[in-house]
């Protein structure tokens, strides 16, 4: 079934170059005639009125050629109001910083101005994933991939560490989580002190026999019930960037969540991933080489910023110096998260093998927890400051 969509244009002439893209595919439909911007946000606003009485299943934003961040209150606005409705903003691809505060306002996607077929059909298929609707099959997981600006910013512990807090806040009627080590020289295994007889590289060289049953057998249970494939110990078998897939495909229908660890890894495996992933978590450092080589990563992965990369601060101190807005704007990539720095507790947890999100009495650890019920759009467990009982309560920041 063709996805509806509802169209928000200010322009009459892209309205209906829009209009007819959409309705020249066979994966998108119109929901209604396109739709001009709001002139409020009022509950009684005709265009508004018309929006929601189209009931889209998706919502194509044009920002408008003159001053596109008037379009930004509308975008919260639909995030609000429609939740479950991704909007795919249109738009120009300079400055940075509008690319930014477009995702920072809700969008799913940014499309480059002027929207080609292939850009809508590119979208629409990351949409197809997220929505578990491919092919009419069962629900396919989510996968989030966790990926390194450089070798040594944290990258591996950070998957870790969210993978054991996401399996920790795993419901009854949740599906199991999965790690995949997909990094140059995985280290997982060795985080969690687990000793796995198979690896990433033996997915890749049994791909024509891959099952759910032959998937099942090259992950090991991690004491918490965490499902790990371990990571390579040398090279990777060559696999056609077409043939990845397949093995993805595989893994999404039979865990609710993946992480996948790629850390430093920049080549044909990770451009594929990252086509399917849901979020790309970018860990980075604060320091001048750690943020240098975040933008030069980002401009090879991604030269068209048009994948929701979402940066995770690792380390975090905040000083005077740091400059967020500037990260943001360097690296074309949302702020999601700030790791406190606990350097002495890392260190000797990996010694240990006992990742410190398990240790539920640090900061670190409260830290990830509250990162994984974002990511599940949860709300944080409310905290109570103080010991007397009139003293008012509030949520965990994140």
């Amino acid at each position: 079934m063709p996805l509806k969509f509802s169209i928000l244009c200010q322009d009459e002439g892209e309205r209906l170059q829009l209009e007819a893209l959409v309705q020249a595919g066979s994966r998108a439909a119109l929901a209604d005639r396109g739709l001009g911007l709001p002139q409020s946000l009022a509950p009684n606003d005709p265009a508004l009125r018309q929006l929601q009485a189209q009931s889209p299943e998706a919502v194509l934003l044009a920002l408008p050629q003159e001053a596109p961040e008037s379009a930004f209150a509308l975008l919260i606005w639909l995030k609000a109001q429609m939740p479950l409705v991704p909007v795919m903003v249109v738009g120009p691809m300079e400055p940075p910083q509008l690319i930014v505060a477009t995702m920072r306002a809700g969008a799913a996607e940014y499309l480059e101005r002027p929207l080609r077929p292939a850009t809508l059909d590119e979208a629409l298929t990351r949409c197809a994933v997220a929505r578990g609707t491919v092919s009419g099959g069962p629900a396919r997981g989510k996968l989030v991939v966790v990926l390194g600006a450089r070798g040594g910013c944290g990258a591996t512990t950070v998957a870790v560490n969210l993978a054991l807090a996401l399996n920790a806040q795993r419901r009854e009627s949740d599906g199991a989580v999965a790690l995949v080590d997909a990094a140059p020289l995985g280290h997982t295994a060795l985080h969690l002190n687990l000793k796995s007889q198979y690896t990433l590289a033996d997915l890749f060289t049994n791909l024509e026999r891959l099952d759910s049953a032959m998937l099942s057998s090259l992950l090991v249970k991690h004491s918490t019930g965490l499902q790990v494939l371990a990571g390579p110990h040398q090279p990777l078998p060559h696999v056609a960037e077409d043939r990845h897939a397949q093995w993805l495909e595989t893994l999404l229908q039979n865990y609710s969540t993946v992480i996948m660890d790629l850390s430093a890894r920049h080549d044909g495996l990770t451009k594929a991933v990252l086509e399917v992933a849901e979020r790309v978590l970018f860990v980075t450092q604060t320091d001048m080489v750690s943020l240098w080589s975040a933008a030069k990563v980002r401009q090879y992965l991604d030269s068209a910023a048009r994948l929701r990369f979402e940066l995770v601060l690792n380390r975090f101190t905040a000083t005077p110096d740091v400059d967020l807005d500037g990260l943001q704007a360097l690296t074309k990539a949302p702020l999601l998260w700030k790791l406190p720095n606990a350097h002495a507790l890392v260190t000797e947890a990996i010694e240990s093998g006992k990742p410190p999100s398990l240790r539920t009495d640090s900061d670190l650890a409260k830290s990830y927890r509250d990162m994984a019920l974002l990511i599940l759009g949860r709300p944080a467990k409310k905290k109570r400051h103080g010991f007397f009982p009139f003293l008012r309560t509030r949520e965990v920041e994140i």
